[in-house]
């Protein structure tokens, strides 16, 4: 008489559940670890404090994350993938190179505001980075300053992007802009309060007007 065998292997609605539990586990320490770093900064960020605020036990965190360093790595990496993939949902529209530029800006700047927390901690913790982690971040940003630069480039050529200024300028001047929009919404208490859509609307306006050919 043939013998079933029971196999030992989870069946998968067991595993699919553990693989989702420990991804909303994931998620929930890292938006946590972004709440208390981007508060009081990476050097005065403890483990203790994050596994406090998610509800479990500190050493319960090194089962998700090795070092309170891949924490911030983590953080990093999951910014440099977002803003990847709004590059990338830009050039599927096949757009002219200022068009582009601008509609780039737009949605970045989108990003930026809506996840003021994990922007401010992407631009001022890096340096908290050891070896090739540091080296990778510092890469990804690069990587975004090549692409503003190569559309301002293609913007000059075809005569819609003002070419009397150097490209490496006006690269840094789109990218100051859009690093510092973290700081534009209105103070608590202002009496004026500006939405994310005026912030953007304003910024893209500002950059067109002063980077598009015979602005000057």
């Amino acid at each position: 008489m043939a013998v079933s065998i029971q196999s030992e292997k989870a069946p998968p609605e067991e595993k699919n559940g553990k693989t989702r539990e420990r991804r909303n586990r994931n998620d929930s320490v890292i938006d946590e670890a972004i709440a208390v770093m981007s508060e009081k900064g990476y050097a005065a960020t403890s483990i203790q404090e994050i596994a406090d605020r998610v509800g479990v036990l500190k050493g319960s965190l090194y089962h998700y994350f090795s070092s309170k360093e891949e924490l911030l790595f983590r953080i990093i990496e999951k910014s440099h993938q977002d803003t990847s993939r709004i590059s990338a949902e830009v050039g599927a529209l096949d757009l002219p190179p200022l068009e582009h530029l601008l509609e780039h800006i737009r949605r970045t700047s989108e990003w930026f505001l809506r996840n003021r927390e994990r922007a401010h901690i992407y631009f001022t913790e890096v340096r908290n980075l050891s070896g090739e982690r540091h080296a990778e971040a510092i890469q990804w940003g690069r990587m975004f300053e090549t692409d503003v630069s190569a559309l301002v480039t293609a913007g000059q050529e075809n005569g819609t992007i003002r070419d009397d200024l150097d490209q490496r300028l006006v690269t840094r001047y789109i990218i100051g802009t859009m690093n510092n929009l973290r700081s534009w919404p209105s103070r608590p208490g202002s009496k004026k309060q500006f939405g994310n859509d005026q912030i953007v609307d304003a910024a893209v306006t500002l950059i067109a007007d002063s980077i598009r050919a015979g602005s000057d």
